[in-house]
């Protein structure tokens, strides 16, 4: 049986259409991917995030602690501040990639992908032995919210006036009282669009969505589901763990190794051979169908590789998404590629991550 969302009755309220997602029953949709998407880009939606991980991270040997098991540098996160980071394995693959927030000097706020949740706080417990560091999972109990979108500032203003939102930069947060639990709220997201993410317990969460969906404020708050969050982050060129991201692949190997600590980077660099596959970015030059996870990518008549994800864009119109590849590729070449789809060649290059 599928978990549940906490918001999962204002979800049926609303119409959503239902996927399973990592083991979770979330909103696919309330009806357009594309309608749902492009509201995001031109003005606000918001995300039920709540099958995402909530894992708290406590204790006088906190920071140091988790400085020595994430991929970058904890130290120099500031209190009031989130970071993206990777839990790697012995190899460098990637365990999981998640938040990590700065809740306090000793107290951090760690949250991984639903897929994750179990094998981050199993690996993460192995490592306490007889560290001060105290780690609470509150998975599933924890409401957690994006609103996203190029008017999210103006709704989140006029929802907590207490805040200056001005001020507030990318990754930046800021702890609020509620009435049942204080609220967690950052500026942070998947989707591309300026935004924030909201965490609190779930009779806080729930009063929050609606008021976020029945504001006087005259920013209309469209609720969105995992289906536009998919597409809006292949536009923004961010990666999927499960598909860009797994257990047999590196950072280095992702194209994300500028979040990787500069000596680990070293290290992973040296590890590796350099005809390891890697991930890259690509944009279909031809009209044609929307090109999905496992279409083989051709240099002339060789195969060199799969899509990891991709969509049609709805701001382009235009085939993108990530494939894994086997050689060393040239950005920019328009005749040089191809992906297969549907019994035929379609002409694209390789480009620079993300068309946003």
């Amino acid at each position: 049986m599928s978990l549940l969302s906490p918001l999962n009755d204002q979800h049926n309220a609303l119409g959503a259409t239902f996927t399973d997602f990592s083991g979770w029953q979330m909103p696919l949709h309330y009806g357009s991917i594309l309608k749902e998407h492009l509201h995001v880009r031109e003005s606000v939606g918001i995300f039920d995030i709540s099958h995402m991980g909530a894992v708290f991270i406590s204790g006088r040997e906190s920071a140091v602690w988790l400085d020595k098991h994430l991929a970058n540098d904890l130290e120099s996160l500031a209190i009031e501040q989130a970071h993206y980071s990777f839990l790697l394995n012995d190899d460098g693959g990637v365990i999981d990639d998640l938040i990590v927030y700065r809740l306090a000097e000793d107290v951090f706020f760690v949250v991984p992908n639903a897929s994750g949740v179990d094998a981050v706080t199993n690996h993460l417990i192995s490592c306490i032995g007889e560290a001060d560091v105290r780690l609470e999972n509150r998975s599933g109990s924890v409401v957690s919210i994006a609103v996203q979108g190029k008017l999210s500032q103006t709704l989140m203003q006029g929802v907590f006036p207490q805040i200056d939102f001005s001020d507030l930069k990318k990754n930046d947060l800021k702890l609020v009282d509620g009435e049942s639990d204080s609220l967690i709220i950052a500026r942070t997201g998947y989707t591309g669009s300026d935004g924030f993410e909201i965490f609190t317990d779930v009779e806080e969460g729930r009063a929050l969505w609606d008021r976020l969906i029945n504001n006087d404020l005259g920013v209309e708050c469209h609720v969105c589901g995992l289906g536009s969050r998919d597409t809006l982050r292949i536009e923004a060129g961010y990666p999927l763990y499960g598909n860009e991201l797994n257990t047999s692949l590196t950072p280095i190997q992702a194209g994300l190794g500028f979040f990787v600590g500069a000596e680990l980077k070293q290290t992973l660099k040296e590890r590796l051979p350099e005809n390891l596959p890697k991930i890259v970015y690509f944009k279909v030059l031809e009209k044609a169908p929307p090109p999905r996870s496992g279409y083989e990518i051709f240099e002339g008549e060789s195969s060199i590789g799969k899509v990891t994800s991709g969509c049609l864009s709805p701001l382009l119109g235009e085939g993108i998404g990530f494939a894994l590849v086997n050689r060393k590729i040239s950005l920019n070449e328009s005749e040089k590629y191809a992906i297969f789809i549907r019994n035929r060649k379609y002409s694209l290059m390789f480009v620079k991550r993300g068309i946003i």
